[in-house]
């Protein structure tokens, strides 16, 4: 019997993000059947549980929390051991390291935020940290709260296009990469975390061909960015899943600058109980 299928939208956002992640995928009203799930549905997005930059969710929701919750003058921190611990010798001694910073933080009253991945293990790779964290202290104060090797911290530069995409794709790699050396990721609590938006009714078969000619005839960010009005395409995938054969498209987006000043003033407004 042939399943009756429809294009579903999913994407990792929120109201107030500066850049989200969008899919496409052919859908069969069988399998939504299956799972109960309505036509449209909004839900706080879980971290995943085992926070291994080895799978696409786990590096979509990395790239996420990277971009909504830093910015430029923010920290990049690179942390590396003089002699080889083992790895549980070197996640305890950067938890300690957390501890000192976070104190240095409370003192300066200042709430700290991080977001950090551990990379090394295998493959003749040294263990190390690269630390993501908001500003607020002196980069030498931070700096000298590790005594076990070398600690350089740098300023988050976000691009004007495509904001810290470069980072992200330099922290979290591909998948062949991330296969090849052991890489892991964590975050403090108190970060933004993304909604996940699941939409059956806004993309129609027509519109996914529509993605597709644009791949071949080059089209891509024009085609989508007509859709998606006020973001910027900063990358993308199209194709078929070789398993099922369904067609999908990935779309990754940054909030355009001027949209965003327009979303400061609509805030600033509203926090003046005037209507914009």
């Amino acid at each position: 019997m042939n399943k009756h299928t429809f294009i579903r939208e999913k994407s990792l956002e929120r109201y107030d993000c500066s850049y989200k992640e969008v899919e496409w995928f052919e859908y069969s009203e069988e399998e939504q059947q299956a799972v109960r799930q309505t036509r449209r549905t909004r839900t706080r997005a879980s971290p995943p549980k085992i926070k291994r930059l080895n799978d696409e969710r786990s590096r979509k929701y990395f790239r996420w929390l990277l971009h909504n919750n830093f910015g430029k003058g923010d920290y990049h921190v690179t942390l590396t051991f003089k002699h080889e611990p083992t790895k549980e010798q070197g996640q305890k001694e950067f938890s300690n390291f957390i501890r000192r910073v976070r104190r240095l933080y409370d003192k300066a009253n200042i709430e700290f935020k991080y977001l950090y991945v551990c990379e090394g293990r295998r493959s003749g790779s040294r263990l190390h940290y690269h630390l993501i964290c908001n500003s607020g202290v002196l980069r030498d104060d931070i700096e000298s709260k590790w005594k076990l090797g070398l600690a350089n911290t740098d300023r988050l530069q976000p691009d004007a296009n495509d904001g810290l995409y470069a980072l992200s794709r330099y922290l979290v790699k591909s998948k062949a990469s991330a296969e090849k050396y052991e890489r892991s990721w964590n975050c403090s609590a108190n970060l933004k975390r993304p909604d996940e938006v699941t939409d059956d009714n806004s993309v129609s078969r027509k519109r996914m061909r529509k993605a597709q000619d644009a791949k071949r005839n080059d089209e891509v960010k024009r085609t989508i960015e007509r859709i998606y009005i006020g973001w910027s395409v900063i990358d993308y995938d199209i194709g078929v899943n070789p398993v099922t054969g369904r067609p999908y498209a990935r779309f990754k987006l940054m909030r355009k600058r001027k949209y965003k000043r327009y979303l400061s003033l609509y805030k600033a407004i509203k926090r003046k109980g005037k209507s914009p």
